[in-house]
């Protein structure tokens, strides 16, 4: 799949036209092979590097490699909440109806709150409670200052590089695991979406939590840990799934190879730990819907609720090529009974269907999945008005006076004089890990024909990797379109780059040799 899809972006983006389509300086072809290159470079030069480290120093580096990459992690999060609080600015889309109602809870106004945007989108009411949350721990302090979310933010990302750590270590090697911190950090860490207060920030850290429970799960040494841990994993996939649905990917992938595991091995312990994660998962969905999201006060017109039927609709509108649209955003509004509205939007996506044809609707996939992948910034700037500034309507104005905050966002502000190179970069970085996570594909199927999984249930994690992938690549391709809904599980993305740049790099090694 992803071999296919970095396929159609080179031979295709440059060509085609597109909703949403970025505009480079550059075909994308350049931007492949210049990272490639690079890439091919810096192996070298680590391969270099690695021969004149003393074996001393490189166990010293084993013994502490824990402490170093908590010291690591404390540097990266002072850095990240100094970018953070330097460059903030509101942004006037479903965030800023977020942090709205969050404000006018914390000022006791709830009155004045748009009810009918949480009736419609009743996913962003766990970003409510969350943030307010985390404003009313602030309010201990005597400040209301959004950059307090901001912090949230920045810890959350940076406890997302400490599990890509532990991840890469366990699946590959101590010297992969700090090579795939710096590059998150690098690329996630400091991407400015950490800006935004919205899900696609907060939800970064479910699919990582997930993935890393499940690889735990998978160990063959887990022994009685591995029922508690699958529960904690029915809890994070029932938090992440309010926060943002797609980030459930992840639990159903390591459901299904967890299953899969426990009929090839016939390991008790592994059909209990299925049971227990798919318990817990409905219990914690519950519990928020009538415990959590009830404490806020809002009395929701469940009736003006989206379903999902909606969004099957929109993403197949040829218009927008399946992007978000006003029309079909109001003529769903527009039909109060939920049962006819339902009925409604599956008229019209059968009309649609209909009129794609079979070559029509491969068309029109093509160009969702190049809207979805194609955008190395992921959609970076598009939506509302993105860069509202350091005042928004009754919410705290953010101090302007940080030095480093025009030079930061000289870079990450459409149209200033550096915003060029930042797209170019974030593009170049992207097709990389497009390029190597095609190559773990396939290092990945040869260990899957191999059957190595039987010998050493740590590879069996693989396969919730490339379905996780997989299985969102569809979900996008079935609902609305965005590259920004790819952001959750760039650090994935990340670790499937890594694992198949590892395995480049030793079949290197032995021809070499």
């Amino acid at each position: 799949m992803l071999f296919l899809t970095l396929l159609l972006i080179i031979l295709t983006a440059d060509n085609s036209d597109f909703f949403l389509k970025p505009e480079l300086s550059k075909p994308e072809a350049v931007y492949l092979l210049a990272g490639v290159l690079k890439s091919f470079f810096l192996m070298f030069v680590f391969s270099a590097a690695d021969r004149n480290i003393s074996s001393e120093l490189k166990t010293r580096i084993r013994k502490h490699a824990g402490i170093i990459i908590a010291l690591l992690s404390l540097l990266f999060f002072s850095a990240e909440v100094l970018y953070a609080a330097s460059a903030f600015f509101y942004s006037d889309w479903d965030p800023a109806g977020v942090l709205d109602c969050v404000y006018k809870l914390l000022r006791g106004r709830s009155g004045e709150i748009n009810i009918d945007y949480f009736s419609a989108h009743p996913n962003n009411l766990m970003l409510v409670c969350t943030y307010l949350a985390v404003l009313r721990a602030a309010a201990l302090f005597g400040t209301e200052s959004v950059i307090s979310i901001v912090f949230l933010q920045a810890l959350l990302f940076s406890l997302g590089g400490v599990l890509v750590f532990y991840i890469v270590n366990d699946l590959l090697s101590l010297k992969a695991a700090f090579l795939s911190y710096l590059l998150y950090t690098l690329w996630i860490g400091f991407n400015p979406y950490l800006l935004i207060t919205y899900s696609d920030a907060v939800g970064l850290i479910f699919p990582l939590v997930l993935f890393r429970l499940f690889q735990l799960v998978l160990r063959k040494d887990r022994g009685k840990a591995v029922i508690p841990t699958a529960s904690v994993a029915g809890v994070f996939a029932g938090l992440g799934y309010a926060v943002k649905p797609q980030t459930v990917i992840v639990f159903i992938a390591g459901i299904i190879v967890t299953a899969f595991v426990f009929f090839l091995r016939k390991d008790r312990k592994q059909f209990y730990a299925v049971i227990a994660a798919v318990f817990m998962f409905p219990v914690v969905l519950i519990t928020v819907n009538n415990a959590i999201y009830p404490s806020l006060g809002l009395e929701l017109d469940k009736a003006k609720s989206f379903g999902f039927s909606h969004y099957i609709m929109m993403g197949l509108n040829p218009e927008t090529d399946g992007v978000y649209s006003n029309e079909d955003t109001e003529f769903t509004n527009s039909i109060k009974d939920p049962s006819e509205r339902r009925a409604e939007n599956l008229r019209v996506t059968e009309e649609r269907l209909k009129e794609y044809g079979i070559s029509g609707l491969l068309g029109h996939l093509k160009r969702k999945q190049l809207i979805n992948f194609c955008d190395g910034t992921f959609s970076w700037g598009i939506d509302g008005n993105f860069f509202a500034g350091p005042v928004l309507g009754d919410m705290p104005a953010v101090r302007e006076d940080s030095p480093l905050r025009p030079m930061i966002h000289s870079f990450i502000v459409a149209g200033e004089r550096n915003y060029d190179k930042f797209r170019d970069l974030m593009q170049l970085f992207w097709l990389t890990v497009l390029f190597f996570g095609s190559a773990g594909e396939i290092f990945a199927l040869k260990r899957l024909i191999g059957r190595d999984f039987e010998g050493n249930p740590a590879f069996s994690i693989l396969g919730v990797l490339f379905l996780s992938l997989y299985g969102l690549t569809v979900f996008e391709l079935i609902f609305e379109a965005k590259a920004r809904y790819l952001f959750t599980y760039l650090p994935l993305f990340l670790i499937a780059g890594v694992y198949g740049a590892s395995g480049i790099y030793r079949s290197l090694r032995r021809c070499l040799k």
